[in-house]
């Protein structure tokens, strides 16, 4: 039988086996993880103190420019815009106190129930007028219109100001202010309006200002300027003198409150006003250029029974400096439409009026000048030996060039004619400028070859071109004024290259008359005569006589500036003169004639066909429609003043352009 148990020294095994089992692995020492949470804390508290360090070192300044910017607002401060004057201290503009209305989109409320309530009364403010300053009902439209221009503004920079409107009404502006508070994101600023006593009288020569234009906004942003707030010069010295006239402007540091309420103001620095600027313009004597002028131009309507003219220009000159003391262009119009609320209608008028009253026809408008160039002819002829005083031509009434290549044919000859078809006779060139002679300046500019007469060698194209460039012609005078045109004298490479034909003699016949393509500005002109009452300096025209800043002290005095010198003699300028001193006192200009003034002057009758007469009608047949023309100084024994009188469609410059010129030197002399 077996045992139930088994024996001892086999139990004493099992025993020993189970006592000696492996050992538990060792565990980790609690001082490893003291280390390292140590070590984690350690670093981010480095990296709490490395962000600290950048908050308060390295980006604290921006921190607080930023806190600043809640609690502080920078107001700018408009400076005053320059003063000008004319040579007498009269203004011809100012500053008057207006208001506009600003929009923040940044800050305005986000509710849309509030934002459109601001939509809706801004839409009442800016559409009430003096008459009707408590309208409570916006049109549907006008409050979408606000709406649209204030959130594309917020698109663009939700930050900056957005003009509303400017001007608005005192009591608009006023009530606005009151209401301020419920108006978040909503400005109302005084400003300074730009006002134009002499309106249309100057309005050509002063300009006007107006909105930054957008192209223009990176330019003006470069130099300064606020291109959503600031207005600047858009067009005659206004635009020219900018930087005269701008000013500085100053800052007011203002404390707010949350609400966006002024608690105090801190600091403020004062604008400085833009200078105060005499020019040389009389105001006198552009009233009575711009009299005589517009009264000839009704009188050409009426005679005619129907407008066939609103254009024309006067210059009043010193020849001897190069001040201009008068400057008119009509039509004209009244600069203050372009800083008042009815631009938007009457801008589109003013660009649609074929006679372009915006353009100042002085300086930008281009024309054929007729006889009123054959002093200039004369001259270069004398200088180069081509004649002398004594030299006489014959003028037939008309003379003909046969064809070059059917010499035989007279169907294909050329006739020229002279004004009086049945001729001067002999003319010597002082006869011929009294009696503004065609032939003789045919044949003095182009010479004549025909078989069976003797031949007369002429100027020729190349010295014509050579000295009209010498007077000025063909280039800006540089005057202060923009838009200037440069005018156009014609050569055979200017042909060769506009119309792929070659030059002919009676393209130079026509030149020498100041007929076929050449073409001047009215400014041109007169400061070319200029140098040949003055003895053969070319002077810069000017309308600056000084500029001195706001508390009058002087910064800048006129000076006169030669631009060029003829290269004439003096005796044969002085034949010129006699020629033009003949045409007043027995020749085509006696309608210029003031009893004990001695004048000396040149009639022009230029005829043309451009765009405005081609529409109307007049360009067809053989007879063409003329401008007129007259340009004269005086006294001609020592000029003081110069003269020019162009009319568009005026026809024979002796009759019209001339009494016109004769009423602005008595109105000068009267003075």
């Amino acid at each position: 039988m077996s045992e139930p148990y088994p024996p001892r020294a086999e139990s004493e095994a099992l025993d020993s086996v189970a006592v000696f089992r492996p050992p538990p692995p060792p565990r980790s020492s609690p001082y490893l993880r003291l280390i390292l949470w140590g070590l984690f804390i350690a670093v981010s508290f480095a990296g709490l103190g490395y962000r600290l360090y950048r908050l308060q070192i390295l980006e604290g300044p921006g921190y607080q420019a930023l806190g600043e910017r809640n609690r502080l607002r920078v107001t700018s401060l408009e400076a005053p815009r320059g003063l000008l004057l004319d040579r007498q201290g009269r203004p011809l503009v100012w500053n008057d106190p207006a208001f506009r209305i600003l929009v923040i989109p940044g800050d305005l409320p986000e509710d849309p129930a509030r934002r459109e309530a601001i939509f809706r009364q801004l839409s009442q403010a800016t559409n009430s007028t003096n008459e009707d300053t408590n309208a409570i009902r916006a049109p549907i439209r006008d409050i979408r219109s606000i709406r649209d221009r204030i959130e594309a503004a917020a698109r663009e920079a939700p930050f900056r100001p957005l003009v509303l409107k400017e001007p608005v009404d005192r009591e608009v502006a006023f009530r606005l202010m009151e209401e301020g508070e419920r108006l978040p994101g909503v400005r109302v600023e005084p400003i300074l309006q730009r006002r134009y006593p002499t309106g249309a009288l100057t309005a050509h020569v002063v300009g006007s200002v107006g909105r930054i234009p957008a192209e223009q906004a990176p330019r003006y942003h470069a130099e300064g300027y606020d291109p959503a707030t600031d207005r600047v010069g858009l067009s005659g010295l206004e635009y020219a003198l900018e930087s005269w006239l701008r000013g500085v402007k100053g800052a007011r540091y203002v404390e707010e409150d949350a609400l966006g309420r002024p608690v105090r103001v801190l600091a403020e620095i004062p604008p400085q006003a833009g200078a105060r600027i005499t020019l040389t313009l009389d105001l006198d004597l552009q009233a009575a250029a711009r009299a005589a002028l517009q009264a000839k131009l009704d009188e050409l309507n009426h005679i005619a029974g129907r407008e066939i003219t609103r254009r024309g220009v006067a210059i009043v000159m010193r020849p001897t400096t190069g001040e201009i003391l008068a400057m008119v262009s009509l039509p004209d119009y009244d600069n203050n439409l372009f800083v008042g609320p009815d631009l938007p209608q009457a801008y589109p008028r003013l660009l649609e009026d074929p006679f372009g009253p915006l353009l100042n026809h002085a300086i930008a408008s281009q024309f054929a000048p007729g006889s009123s160039f054959k002093p200039i002819v004369a001259a270069a002829a004398l200088q180069e030996g081509v004649i002398t005083p004594r030299t006489q031509l014959f003028d037939p009434g008309e003379i003909v060039i046969p064809n070059r290549y059917f010499p035989n044919d007279p169907g294909l000859a050329q006739h020229f004619f002279c004004w009086l078809r049945s001729g001067h006779g002999w003319q010597n060139v002082v006869d011929a400028l009294a009696n503004s002679c065609n032939v003789f300046f045919y044949k003095v500019a182009g010479g004549y070859d025909v078989p069976g007469e003797p031949p007369f060698e002429g100027l020729g194209i190349e010295r014509l071109v050579r000295y009209m460039r010498a007077f000025g012609l063909g280039q800006p005078t540089g005057i202060e004024l923009p838009g200037e045109a440069a005018g156009q004298v014609p050569d055979p490479e200017w042909k060769r290259r506009t119309f792929g034909e070659t030059w002919s003699t009676g393209d130079t016949y026509n030149l020498g008359i100041g007929q076929g393509y050449l073409l001047v500005t009215p400014l041109q002109l007169i400061n070319a005569v200029n140098a040949i009452a003055n003895g053969g300096t070319l002077y810069r025209p000017t309308l600056v006589w000084e500029i001195a800043d706001s508390q009058g002290n002087l910064l800048k005095s006129f000076q006169p500036e030669i631009i060029g010198r003829l290269p004439i003699a003096p005796e044969h300028l002085a034949i010129v003169r006699e020629g033009m001193v003949a045409a007043v006192e027995r020749g085509t200009a006696t309608r210029a004639q003031i009893p004990g003034i001695r004048i000396a002057g040149k009639t022009g009758t230029a005829e043309f066909c451009d765009d405005l007469a081609f529409r109307m009608g007049w360009c067809q047949g053989r007879r063409l429609p003329s401008h007129a023309w007259f340009v004269a100084f005086a006294p001609a024994e020592a000029p003081e003043v110069a003269v020019l009188v162009f009319i568009w469609n005026g026809g024979e410059g002796s009759q019209n352009a001339a009494p016109v010129a004769r009423q602005i030197l008595e109105a000068y002399f009267r003075r």
